[in-house]
């Protein structure tokens, strides 16, 4: 098949081809797979007498083609007649040879094109074999058909689903397992929380803050409590007379607990603390 391909680029107008044809007609231009249009055609002529009128030309566009258009100019030649000879006419060769060379050329357009589709049938046949392809087109069918009985075996499934939630809500506050946390980082100040199916929350910070002259710091829950939690603060201190490794620890007293935060003033040794409740809805 007679064609070419170009990209565009958003500045180029004109795009040659240097295939023949006999009439504009036959000249096809598409853009992005579609038929393009706002474009003339300036075929380059073979001579008066040639057998085929233009060896070639060029594709002028009123308007540029964007950047990465692709650009095609292919070759589409009727099935028909050139000339209608009349009984009493006089036959001209120049006529006569142009006859009989568009035929020539839309037999070369359709000889292509069965050579392509033999490429094409070949590179499947080498892939997979009829007998094979049909073998399994077959299986999946079977596979299809077993499955749609299955599912029709099952009939009205709205009721399996609300036994599925039966069970789910009854075996709601017996099997409880954590939906949503958070592990401790600088990222987020050493605070962590486990929220549970059940709406059951813990949450608390790793021992890190070390405050400058002992100000009250307001602490916010990483996720909002229903009500106030219980909460323990633990202020940790190495002893000095102790053992290496050995802590001695002292304890002290939140303020302003609500839902969502607290206040205390942190030690400079090192402070943690842990609540526990259930979570706001």
């Amino acid at each position: 098949m007679q064609k070419v391909s170009y990209m565009g680029d958003g500045s180029t107008t004109e795009f040659s081809f240097n295939f023949p044809y006999f009439e504009n007609s036959n000249i096809v231009v598409t853009k992005n797979n579609t038929t393009a249009t706002g474009y003339s055609i300036v075929g380059t002529s073979a001579g008066a007498d040639a057998d085929i009128p233009y060896t070639g030309g060029k594709v002028v566009f009123e308007t540029a083609p964007g950047a990465l258009d692709n650009i095609t100019i292919s070759r589409s030649l009727p099935l028909s007649r050139v000339a209608d000879y009349q009984p009493t006419a006089k036959l001209e060769p120049t006529t006569l040879n142009q006859d009989a060379n568009y035929l020539m050329e839309v037999i070369k357009d359709r000889k292509d094109e069965l050579e392509a589709l033999a490429t094409q049938y070949s590179e499947i046949a080498d892939k997979e074999s009829t007998t094979t392809l049909l073998a399994r087109i077959s299986a999946i069918h079977d596979e299809i058909v077993t499955i749609s009985a299955q599912i029709t075996a099952l009939g009205d499934i709205s009721q399996i689903r609300g036994n599925i939630t039966t069970l789910d809500n009854r075996t709601t506050g017996l099997l409880d397992y954590v939906i949503e946390s958070q592990s401790p980082s600088a990222d987020n100040n050493y605070i962590w929380y486990r929220k549970y199916k059940s709406g059951w929350l813990e949450s608390g910070m790793l021992s890190h803050v070390n405050p400058v002259n002992e100000q009250s710091v307001v602490f916010q829950f990483p996720v909002v409590y229903a009500v106030p939690p219980t909460l323990v603060i633990q202020i940790t201190k190495m002893s000095e007379s102790a053992p290496s490794g050995d802590a001695v620890y002292s304890y002290t007293v939140a303020s302003n607990i609500t839902a969502s935060s607290f206040t205390m003033i942190p030690s400079s040794w090192g402070t943690s603390w842990f609540a526990c409740g259930v979570a706001a809805a």
